[in-house]
């Protein structure tokens, strides 16, 4: 070997060297960021005429381990769908509440209960005949209020899914363009580590709304699909389109096209449902919510408010009704009308003629709604009928998520048992795929991360190429002065 050939090896195996060091040097800075991915040089033996000529360095390439990412990017999906899913149920279980929560739909009907039982005790009493309307007027608004949290329950959801859609539809556009940025590299021959990790950061905010599935297309491209089969990054980004309604009613629903749904390149997709294409994110939970969760919910409010209104509407319960009356509880004035019970919750009211501040009397908790004059100061008749009617056990109202035969207070019970029972069903599940998403990421994290004692460990290999191309060059410089003082 001339001394030129060592002088050539020498000083290529030096600026490998360097660039090795380098490049663990910013793993170990980067060791505990999120995301990023452990990279290395690679490096192969030059040779010319079947003689070695040092050291070529080719590029700085990311540690990746496709199972694992799409591991772990699977389960944060199932995390962002689970949380999402926890907070709203909550509110849910919240409208009914529970008997010891101030307010809630349970402690209203114990204290309906309660005022009738004291009214039907002393009858003469003008203070429990108000008590009893204070207590049917305060159920009554327990509904209306409950239902409103429900629908504002879905308008939360509208909301989160136009910011969704959008955060969607820029991450696709981010993505599109660093594989443009990355083919491009590529076919220069530069390194694609910071732009690949880039990449890997947009498709994981991607990932936290929609399922994600990608495939390596020619120089470094990643198309992107959902586990549903929807194509949302081959060729070009897809879009998502979403028209959202600024107020929402019990009565409007995606099949009756009061609400929109979800567009994927032009064609209205089914989301929510548990099987649609982008189903099993964040974007998927929030129509759930819109469209499933919470419109039941309406519905059991729907059937508590029909329950409480067919019990006082019966004219054997108050003899001064006749058939199609109106009883203590109205449908905005109107007796119960079994065809149009969507939203009946919102809608509920008590008869005026028992109100004294719409010009009614509270003595018609005594002697009945159509009274025209009161009658005998200790008739106990109708009050007690009243309690008896709301303690009776009647089948429960279709909708309600309960069945077999209730009094009234039991069903409120039973379907906040079961309100309650999903809220803590939705976060134990949010909790069990937290822990779940945690194991994936360390799995993915131990194959493609930074171990700083390996790093340091390849540090020192690094530093004794170095001290030994360092080493030639000693040589090869006291050589050539020897040649010189010849």
């Amino acid at each position: 070997m001339s001394i030129g050939v060592a002088l050539s090896n020498a000083l290529s195996g030096l600026t490998a060297s360097s660039k090795r060091a380098e490049v663990i040097s910013d793993n170990v800075a980067n060791a505990l960021t999120p995301g990023y991915a452990r990279r290395s040089l690679t490096v192969s033996s030059a040779s010319a005429a079947g003689e070695g000529r040092g050291v070529r360095m080719h590029e700085v390439v990311r540690a990746i381990d496709p199972r694992a990412t799409f591991e772990r990017r699977a389960a944060q999906s199932n995390l962002g769908r689970d949380q999402a899913m926890a907070s709203p149920l909550s509110v849910l279980a919240d409208a009914i509440g529970s008997a010891d929560q101030a307010g809630s739909l349970s402690s209203r009907a114990v204290a309906l209960e309660d005022a009738m039982a004291r009214l039907a005790e002393t009858p003469e009493a003008p203070s429990l005949q108000q008590g009893a309307v204070t207590a049917a007027n305060d159920m009554a608004r327990a509904l209306i209020s409950a239902s409103r949290d429900v629908q504002s329950t879905r308008m939360d959801a509208e909301t989160a899914v136009t910011r969704m859609v959008d955060q969607a539809n820029d991450a696709l556009a981010r993505i599109d363009a660093l594989n443009e940025d990355i083919a491009q590299a590529t076919v220069a021959g530069d390194t694609t580590a910071a732009l690949e990790e880039a990449r890997g950061e947009e498709i994981d905010r991607l990932a936290d709304l929609i399922p994600v599935r990608t495939a390596r297309r020619e120089n470094g491209v990643l198309a992107i699909y959902t586990p549903g089969g929807a194509a949302l990054l081959e060729g070009r980004p897809a879009l998502l389109e979403f028209d959202a309604k600024s107020l929402i009613t019990a009565d409007m629903t995606l099949a009756s096209g009061g609400l929109n749904a979800l567009i994927l390149d032009g064609n209205p997709i089914a989301a929510g449902t548990g099987d649609g294409p982008l189903d099993g994110g964040a974007l998927g939970a929030q129509f759930a919510i819109r469209d499933v969760a919470a419109p039941q919910a309406q519905t059991q409010l729907d059937a508590i408010a029909q329950d409480l209104i067919l019990r006082f509407q019966d004219p054997a319960v108050d003899p001064t009704l006749a058939a199609g009356d109106p009883g203590l509880f109205t449908d905005e004035g109107g007796a119960f009308d079994p065809l149009d019970t969507v939203g009946l919750a919102a809608r509920i009211e008590i008869n005026m003629a028992v109100d004294p501040t719409q010009g009614g009397a509270a003595w018609r908790m005594r002697d009945g709604i159509n009274a025209v004059a009161e009658g005998p100061a200790g008739l106990d008749t109708l009050p007690r009928a009243h309690l008896e009617s709301l303690r009776e056990a009647v089948a429960t109202p279709a909708g309600s998520g309960v069945s077999g035969l209730r009094s009234f207070g039991d069903l409120v019970d039973s379907i906040a048992s079961l309100r309650a029972r999903a809220a803590a069903d939705a976060d134990a599940a949010a909790a069990f795929t937290d822990g779940r998403y945690a194991v994936k990421a360390e799995a993915e994290a131990a194959s493609t991360g930074v171990d700083s004692d390996r790093e340091m460990s390849d540090l020192l290999l690094v530093e004794q190429a170095y001290a030994a191309n360092a080493r030639v060059l000693e040589i090869v410089d006291s050589l050539l002065r020897r040649l010189l003082e010849i």
